[in-house]
């Protein structure tokens, strides 16, 4: 806990603001990096408070819907978030789709805030893991692998583990700086977004099977897996799409003025 005088904050919430405080930050200075059309402090402030909220209720909703058995007996604990149950796959498609209504609605271009959305996700998702570690939240299964660290799971429960929260650190701080690479070299609007996805979605799939919190499966897998699967899928469609057509309209300036 930290002590804020009027009340405590708990250490993986705090790391959670403080992720998503620092996520917006880099998004911002993105946007008025890159982004022709001047976006203002006011302008930004009101999208990501609608994308917030909605990725608020999304995160809940789908923490419901993986737990419905449990739900379906307590109805009346669905709203009460501060109980716990939050899940990062239901705030990003929640969100995903928010974002995409408002750039519309306020005539913005959706693929800059798209790739600012990634680069601020990739910052606050490591500052948030931090906050995982702390607490012992989406731990690592027990290993006796040479990779295994004593870590507590979210009981306090000490055991040799596989040290996933490490390894989500440390996705997240390279994916970051990658993105930022890519981004020196101007590529196309969607593409940070779209490469921040497929990486994210691919290395999480990945260590699902590292992961050993409760969660529901089909099969073998965990639901988040299968959702990974197929963001990942989709994203990697969308870049490989993306590049064909644009090779095409590159060998078709080339015709144009031969």
């Amino acid at each position: 806990m930290i002590d804020l005088f009027f009340f405590d904050l708990p250490v993986y919430t705090a790391f959670v603001f403080g992720g998503a405080a620092m996520g917006l930050s880099v998004a911002f200075w993105y946007l008025r990096q890159r982004a022709r059309r001047a976006v203002t402090p006011e302008m930004f402030l009101d999208g990501a408070l609608i994308v917030c909220a909605a990725g608020w209720v999304g995160a809940r909703a789908y923490h419901v819907a993986l737990n419905w058995a449990y739900y379906a007996a307590r109805p009346d604990e669905i709203a009460q978030i501060g109980l716990g149950g939050l899940a990062l796959r239901g705030a990003f498609i929640a969100g995903l789709l928010t974002l995409a209504i408002y750039a519309r609605a306020r005539d913005l271009r959706l693929g800059k805030l798209l790739d600012a959305s990634a680069l601020g996700l990739a910052a606050g998702q490591a500052i948030g893991w931090i906050g995982a570690l702390a607490r012992g939240a989406n731990y690592g299964v027990v290993s006796d692998s040479a990779l295994a660290l004593e870590l507590p799971d979210i009981y306090g429960l000490l055991a040799p583990r596989f040290p996933l929260q490490h390894f989500e650190i440390g996705l997240f701080v390279s994916l970051f700086v990658g993105l930022i690479v890519l981004a020196m070299q101007r590529p196309r609007a969607g593409t940070l977004f779209l490469v921040y996805v497929f990486v994210a979605a691919a290395a999480n799939f990945v260590l699902g099977f590292q992961r050993g919190d409760e969660t529901t499966y089909v099969g073998a897998w965990r639901v988040d897996q299968i959702v990974d699967l197929i963001f990942g899928a989709l994203a990697l469609g969308a870049l490989i799409f993306v590049s064909l057509r644009a090779e095409r309209n590159d060998d078709a300036k080339i015709g144009t003025t031969s």
